[in-house]
């Protein structure tokens, strides 16, 4: 796709938002500066994201070597970390998104316009077929924003997957997909 065509793409994202604070939101790959993703991480301060490691550094690895990774900026201020990662290593056409907004611009809709610029940058590539969102059950405000975007829960997954809590307390995780073709045939 042209970069005219994808420009037109995120100034609609933009108009449709409807808000001053998302004209001056930029999505920015970021591979390879391990500096701003480790801050990324760290905007996860609910451990609702990056959560099933017991050491930091396993998941600085796995990102820079097995993701994609964009910074979510405000004007130049870095603000967010978006992951894009394969949902299982046997099937490089289902992909994985996370997302960490640090807690000061949480609730602006910066997480659903991140979440819509990314679909759409991953649904470019025709054998990406399926995005999955891996999300706490508790977590309901991801949970509406998933929705928002197109994705449903998936029931027929089957996970033992959990999230720990900084209290330690376990929370089942639920799964959220969605298909290219209902991508397109919805936009």
């Amino acid at each position: 796709m042209s970069n005219k065509l994808k420009e037109k793409f995120l100034i609609l994202l933009k108009e449709l938002y409807n808000e001053k604070l998302i004209q001056d939101i930029s999505i920015i790959n970021i591979n390879g500066n391990k500096d701003l993703i480790i801050q990324g991480i760290s905007f996860d301060n609910e451990h609702t994201c990056y959560h099933d490691y017991d050491d930091i550094d396993d998941i600085i690895t796995g990102l820079m070597v097995a993701a994609d990774n964009y910074g979510i900026y405000l004007k130049n201020e870095f603000i967010g970390l978006v992951s894009v990662f394969y949902h299982h290593y046997k099937d490089l056409s289902r992909l994985e998104i996370s997302i960490s907004i640090n807690k000061l611009y949480r609730n602006k809709n910066i997480g659903k316009y991140a979440l819509d610029t990314i679909i759409y940058n991953c649904f470019e590539d025709p054998k990406n077929k399926s995005i999955h969102l891996s999300i706490r059950e508790d977590n309901i405000k991801s949970r509406k924003m998933a929705e928002s975007c197109g994705f449903e829960l998936y029931k027929g997954y089957r996970c033992d997957d959990t999230f720990t809590d900084l209290n330690g307390n376990i929370i089942p995780q639920v799964q959220y997909l969605l298909k290219r073709k209902d991508y397109y045939e919805h936009n």
